[in-house]
Parts: C-alpha cells; sequence; structure tokens
C-alpha cells in the first residue's frame, strides 16, 4: 500500500488560475489530478462531502468533458470518477479505483472547442 504523500510544492491550477493544494493526497492521487490537468480539464475542489472530497473537472467549451473525482477525505485515495465527454455526450462514463480512473482520464482527448462554441454537437465544432 501506497501511503506516500504528495509534495505541496508543485500546484496544481484551479479556477481562475488559483493553484489546487495537493497536500495531504497520494502521490497516485497527485498523479491522476496532473493527468486531468494534462488532458486540459481544469481541477479544481468542489465542496467536501462526508467523508470524501470532490475535485471538479471542467474543460473548455461547451463540447468539452466535464465531471469530478471523488477521494477519501482522510485517506487521500481516489475512490471514484464520472466524466462526461461534451453536452452531447449519451451518458456519463464512470470508474471506480485508482488504475480505473487512470484509464479512464487517458481516454480523454483535450477539448479544442472555444468558450463561446455555437456548434449543435462536438462533431460540428469548429476547430
Amino acid at each position: 500500500m501506497n501511503t506516500a504523500l504528495a509534495p505541496a510544492s508543485e500546484p496544481i491550477p484551479g479556477a481562475a488560475g488559483t493553484p489546487i493544494d495537493l497536500a495531504g493526497l497520494t502521490a497516485y492521487t497527485a498523479g491522476i489530478v496532473r493527468l486531468a490537468e494534462a488532458k486540459g480539464l481544469r481541477p479544481t475542489w468542489g465542496q467536501p462531502y462526508g467523508r470524501t472530497r470532490r475535485i471538479i473537472l471542467n474543460a473548455i467549451g461547451p463540447h468539452g468533458a466535464f465531471g469530478s473525482i471523488v477521494i477519501g477525505r482522510t485517506s487521500g485515495k481516489v475512490l471514484r470518477a464520472e466524466v462526461i465527454h461534451g453536452n452531447d455526450a449519451t451518458r456519463p462514463c464512470r470508474a471506480q479505483g485508482t488504475n480505473a480512473v487512470r484509464i479512464l482520464l487517458n481516454d480523454v482527448r483535450r477539448s479544442t472547442c472555444q468558450p463561446d462554441c455555437d456548434a449543435p454537437s462536438s462533431a460540428d465544432c469548429r476547430r
């Protein structure tokens, strides 16, 4: 079992450029947060709920992927995630556990959609 905590010296930009604090997360969880940032999902902290904390994911534009990652409040481990691939997605993609969440995030394509996009679907989205 990996109980190493991620260093807080490498903050990930959150909403409006504010850093998301990685202190208290395992190294695997911090890697998943960094992967989400690399995919353009702009991770930010959401409101804690019970024994969990939520990281909100939201790519730019209406056809970008969005969703959340749920982690244990005290353990810092990834519990599950849900990602919706744009507003025209037929269903959300869900994963439970660190490895499954990593695989789910690896399947997300970086969005090129612009905030002012008015295309009816992601296939018609101007690139």
